[in-house]
């Protein structure tokens, strides 16, 4: 009966599934065709030339689509001079609310002594961050190649039609690209071009796109080899709980005496006076009030008490390792250098899940593993199966990380989101009619102050993605077992949907226009759930302490005396005939998987072939066609009537996170779109820049 339940589930499970991967690619596909972003019309150059300018690349594009070209922007080696200019932009921000304070001061014109003295200071500290703005050009200068170097490129057409002809031409196979038949006309100033999509320009990280591939793998096995490392911290600090839980346990597990329990209360003190190690056959069955007036049961009292407190120890030091891993892959993410948030937070996203689900619904089935055991140094009898004696110290602990994980992953965001509600509220009962402060020493010299206290943190999705997707696990892994885990999953689904929309729209700040990779990525790894569910209710069901069964041959299997249960094999544990449906449905699933991938995977190959053969661009064109805009509009046009969604230009200067790093007016961007242009100590008050050359 449990086996036919389960397979229903799974069958169930499959099928939404299924229907989330057909309603996210049709609500992918409708997004995308109603929404306006400049991605649409733009390309990204993965090499170009290094003296490659924005016009030659302009008229090359233009003569190979026949399309005209909107801008063209450029990516250096400047990845130095970057991180530069951002410290300088931070000296800036403070001599920019140094000369607001100034005018502050001026303006409330309070002619006295402590005014005089407060304008002298703010003089001298203007001057010295004046200076240190100077030197930090000079040695901007001297560090700094001017000679530098293009190495990608981001390049606009007008129309849509010209981003798919680029597309389409770009195309070619392998074959072509690798040998001598790559087409000369496509060529740029002698060299191939390899172009892609380009992401939206709000998630690029520019100050990466200087490192290569080989780069950002190595530091990928630094970061890959510090996340085991930070496991193996979380087996030991899990092992040494279970160590001592399982320590308390044995002093309090002695047999009682045949006939305990029949006798009255003063023999069985008496017994426990004789003997305090059987203090668990009384005190066990008295109130903790109780237990606590009998002498002879306080050993006991501290006992238990030590063990349920190490059973949610346990649960504690797993919900504070999973916070480490999130606040670890973050700095990971940021040492690898990804060239775009949309890679960045869903590799994060990726290897958070990984380190949670191990760390959360993982060590518990490794308590009896020796060999693990030996790896930490710590070693201790605990259960190598799914019997009662793992079900109550494994089990118990895994019920109760499962029940904090429904609260506390937005445990630190309600704080936040109620203090900030009370600075505000706090702020706004002490304004005058004139909405002026009461407090004299509560003032904000600029805008950006006072925008910063009302903004709220970012929205973390990676970390939101990644939660969701250990809960579904954790809990669809376990449920043929544990009835309350899918019921801890549904209620921590719901939380979770109900407490990040209130957050989203009341809270946090707007993000970013990430890509739907992500939410793709986390629907494919759900597909991988199925089988690990399958597999673990295959393990479970064939234990032969409770789920029994019978063998598929029909004989019995030799029984242990010492445990008083059968002993089998793996390969009797399998053959037992209360686990075939489970086994039918993960034959009939695989090879329905290795039908639909033999299948589609020979049918791309011969159209490559037969595209190859007769260069052709195959469903290529129609595919990128089918993504286009329902209503088409210009480039130009749509950018002026501020109907593109995000960021409407690939200038960095015009990227609002480059902006705050460098401390420049959007005013300034529109006019440069090189880095180098950002002269002069007042950037944010004026103009004092050199004038773009193209």
């Amino acid at each position: 009966m449990y086996a036919y339940i389960d397979v229903i589930g799974t069958l169930f499970f499959t099928i939404a599934w299924l229907w989330l991967r057909t309603f996210e690619a049709k609500e992918s596909r409708v997004l995308n065709r109603s929404t306006v972003s400049a991605s649409d019309y733009t390309i990204r150059l993965t090499s170009v030339p290094e003296d490659t300018t924005e016009k030659e690349l302009a008229i090359h594009f233009a003569e190979t689509t026949g399309e005209a070209v909107a801008a063209v922007h450029l990516a250096f080696n400047n990845s130095k001079e970057i991180s530069m200019y951002v410290q300088r932009g931070k000296v800036m921000q403070q001599r920019y609310k140094c000369v607001q304070k100034i005018r502050y001061e001026k303006t409330m014109k309070k002619e006295n002594r402590g005014q005089r003295k407060r304008l002298k200071k703010l003089m001298r500290e203007r001057e010295d961050l004046t200076l240190l703005v100077r030197q930090k050009d000079e040695k901007r200068s001297r560090v700094v190649s001017q000679d530098q170097k293009a190495i990608q490129a981001f390049v606009t057409f007008e129309t849509e039609a010209g981003f798919v002809a680029a597309m389409t031409k770009y195309s070619l196979s392998w074959f072509r690209t690798a040998w001598c038949c790559y087409p000369e006309m496509l060529k740029f100033k002698g060299a191939k071009l390899i172009i892609e999509q380009a992401p939206e320009p709000s998630t690029i990280i520019w100050e990466n796109l200087e490192y290569s591939s080989k780069g950002r793998f190595f530091r990928k096995c630094l970061t890959t080899s510090v996340a085991f490392l930070a496991i193996l911290f979380s087996v030991l600090l899990t092992f040494l709980a279970r160590d001592f839980q399982s320590k308390v346990i044995v002093n309090a597990s002695m047999p009682c005496p045949a006939g305990f329990f029949e006798q009255d209360q003063a023999y069985q003190l008496e017994l426990v006076t004789n003997n305090l190690d059987l203090s668990h056959c009384y005190c066990s069955t008295l109130g903790a009030t109780e237990q606590w007036n009998i002498n002879q049961c306080h050993d006991h009292l501290v006992t238990t008490g030590k063990a349920t407190a190490t059973s949610y120890g346990a649960g504690f030091i797993v919900v504070f390792m999973n916070t480490s891993f999130t606040w670890l892959m973050d700095h990971a993410g940021a040492f690898e250098k990804h060239q775009s948030l949309d890679h960045m937070e869903t590799s994060n996203m990726v290897r958070v899940f990984l380190l949670k689900f191990i760390n959360t619904g993982c060590l518990v089935l490794l308590y009896g593993q020796k060999w693990l055991q030996n790896l930490v140094g710590i070693s201790f009898d605990d259960a190598t199966d799914f019997n009662v004696e793992w079900y109550a110290t494994g089990g118990t602990s895994l019920m109760i990380v499962m029940f904090m994980n429904v609260f506390a992953p937005h445990g630190g965001s309600f704080v936040k989101y109620l203090r900030q509600r009370a600075k505000i509220r706090r702020l706004e009962r002490n304004l005058t009619e004139d909405k002026e402060t009461k407090d004299s020493q509560k003032v904000w010299y600029t805008q950006e102050e006072l925008n910063d206290f009302y903004r709220g943190p970012s929205f973390r999705l990676h970390y939101r993605y990644s939660q969701v997707l250990v809960t579904i696990y954790v809990c669809w892994m376990y449920a043929i077992s544990m009835p309350l885990m899918p019921l801890f999953g549904a209620v921590s689904c719901y939380v979770s949907y109900w407490v990040d929309k209130f957050l989203f729209c009341n809270f946090y700040r707007t993000p970013p226009m990430y890509s739907d990779d992500m939410g793709k990525r986390c629907t494919t790894l759900l597909g991988y759930l199925i089988f690990l569910h399958l597999g673990m209710s295959l393990w479970i069901m064939g234990g032969e302490e409770i789920f029994q069964g019978e063998p598929l041959s029909g004989e019995d299997y030799p029984v242990d005396v010492r445990k008083g249960i059968r002993s089998t094999t793996l390969q009797e544990k399998l053959l037992k005939k209360h686990l075939l449906p489970i086994e039918l449905t993960i034959a009939v699933l695989v090879a329905a998987i290795c039908l639909s991938n033999v299948s589609s995977t020979f049918l791309k190959r011969v159209c490559g072939c037969l595209r190859c053969l007769t260069c052709s661009k195959g469903l290529k064109l129609k595919n990128l066609k089918n993504n286009m805009n329902t209503v088409q509009v210009d480039y130009s046009s749509a950018r002026d009537r501020e109907i593109i969604k995000g960021l409407s230009s690939y200038n960095i200067l015009q990227n609002p996170k480059y902006q705050e790093a460098f401390a420049i007016t959007p005013e300034f961007a529109v006019n440069h779109n090189r880095v180098t242009s950002i002269r002069g100590y007042n950037t944010k008050e004026g103009d004092l820049c050199l004038q773009q050359t193209f």
